[in-house]
């Protein structure tokens, strides 16, 4: 499978390498297309008029959608951080105001969820609204949004380095991405969030191609602010957007163009401020007000920053990107000699060839020839989970979820890069990871899903280290 799917994408990245590509590898950024070459030039049109990327795009997506919704009604009742957001999520489809107030008395075990903007929490509720008030119903939103991010690395990677290869590996590599699939059968708010930040970013760099064309900046700000009425991480990616602009201006000596720098505020800061207020449409109609949202909002600001709160499973940055420190979320014991785990373990293969690639990529960039989406791309990596390292707060290693698709994508570059090597032993780089990261995700399925195994197999692979278990 991996040697039909590598042989069709390295025939492709041969050719686009000699037709886009220096001497090096190092990819070149094109930096101004007309309108019809925009429209021609993208990931979707790519996948209509060659029936090979057709095939495998479906494969992959069918792959991926499966994996995480199989089983996903277990366990039957709100697991880990469900008992926050999923319960209030219910508590939402009820119609009761106590979902937004801070001191509320929740049920015991459970609490309300008002430390994030309620945008994930709603679309739960509406998915409850058609598939019923159940485990299937609250998870069934991080699945689609799941999936639906794993498109959108597809076509991020493809708008940043322009080819079908690199969008399909990496691709291929979230869909294989163990710490992914565990927050994808979750009722959090972490899928929906890499969803919203994906678009903001496929807006921003479409935008960068061709600033006459402010849709795309328009499609940025609906990003932030979906992303922004998920999370309040999502200023980490007004933070990429800022820094970019800021460097291009310094280095480049050049501002955007007079028309996009009059839109520029309100597309990146009016229409996310916007959406962003209308999250809480639904805490206006159950009788809220204007100071009651400011007071919530103060609230979630003392909680964020002053939160003293440790968990056993605590972690470090520098532990994320290692692997080292998942979280258990939960576990079945039910069936003697048998454990039915479920961590968030990543896939290692994909971490560490991943991070290898980062460095390799960071040494492309002192070329004078580097790419300005070779350096948004990395940009974007380190400031999705770097900042985290500066935090007062506790963190858990899926705090390093942003993090993933870029970092896909960096690896899925430097893959395809090999397929077209002078040198066999290059050219086999990209079979072994992939079959090997296939591998893993394949062994460590059952820990991510709460399939049992026996106790002893568990002990032996899924906490081979001594930071997988307490």
């Amino acid at each position: 499978m991996f040697r039909r799917f590598l042989g069709t994408v390295g025939l492709e990245e041969a050719r686009l390498r000699g037709r886009t590509t220096n001497r090096d590898g190092v990819d070149k950024f094109v930096n101004q297309k007309s309108p019809m070459n925009q429209e021609t030039h993208t990931f979707w049109h790519h996948l209509q008029v060659d029936r090979r990327w057709m095939l495998l795009f479906a494969g992959i997506l069918i792959f991926c959608f499966m994996t995480k919704v199989v089983r996903l009604s277990y366990p039957s009742d709100f697991y880990f951080d469900e008992v926050y957001h999923g319960f209030t999520a219910t508590v939402y489809l009820h119609g009761d105001k106590q979902a937004y107030d801070p001191w509320a008395k929740p049920p015991e075990g459970k609490a309300f969820e008002w430390t994030h903007p309620p945008l994930a929490k709603l679309i739960m509720t509406g998915m409850m609204l058609v598939f019923g008030e159940n485990p299937f119903g609250w998870r069934i939103g991080s699945v689609l949004f799941g999936t639906a991010a794993t498109v959108a690395t597809a076509v991020l990677a493809f708008e940043l380095f322009g080819a079908m290869p690199i969008a399909l590996i990496a691709m291929a590599l979230m869909s294989m991405e163990n710490l992914v699939l565990a927050q994808s059968r979750l009722a959090m708010n972490d899928s929906y969030f890499i969803f919203f930040m994906l678009i903001a970013l496929i807006g921003y760099v479409r935008w960068r191609k061709d600033e006459a064309s402010l849709r795309y900046l328009y499609l940025a700000g609906l990003g932030l602010g979906l992303a922004v009425a998920t999370k309040w991480t999502a200023f980490y990616v007004f933070a990429i957007l800022a820094i970019d602009l800021a460097a291009c201006a310094v280095w480049r000596r050049r501002l955007p163009a007079r028309t996009s720098l009059l839109h520029l505020p309100l597309a990146l800061g009016i229409v996310p401020a916007g959406l962003y207020l209308a999250s809480y449409l639904h805490f206006f109609a159950l009788g809220w007000g204007w100071a009651d949202l400011v007071h919530l909002q103060q609230q979630m600001w003392w909680y964020h920053t002053g939160l003293k709160a440790t968990h056993s499973y605590k972690s470090a940055p520098w532990q994320w990107i290692l692997n080292l420190r998942p979280v258990w979320f939960h576990v079945d014991y039910s069936r003697p000699g048998y454990a039915a785990n479920i961590y968030n373990l990543g896939n290692s293969v994909i971490l560490y060839s991943g991070l290898y690639a980062v460095i390799v990529s960071v040494v492309q960039l002192r070329g004078v020839l580097a790419s300005w989406s070779l350096w948004f791309a990395i940009l974007a990596y380190l400031m999705l989970w770097v900042p985290w390292t500066f935090s007062p707060r506790m963190m858990l290693f899926y705090h390093y979820l942003p993090a993933i698709p870029l970092l896909c994508i960096l690896l899925a570059r430097w893959l395809a890069s090999k397929l077209s090597s002078d040198h066999a032993g290059e050219r086999v780089v990209p079979h072994i990871i992939l079959a090997t990261a296939f591998l893993w995700f394949v062994i460590f399925y059952p820990n991510s899903t709460e399939i049992p195994v026996p106790q002893g197999f568990a002990d032996i692979v899924y906490f081979a280290l001594p930071g997988w278990k307490l």
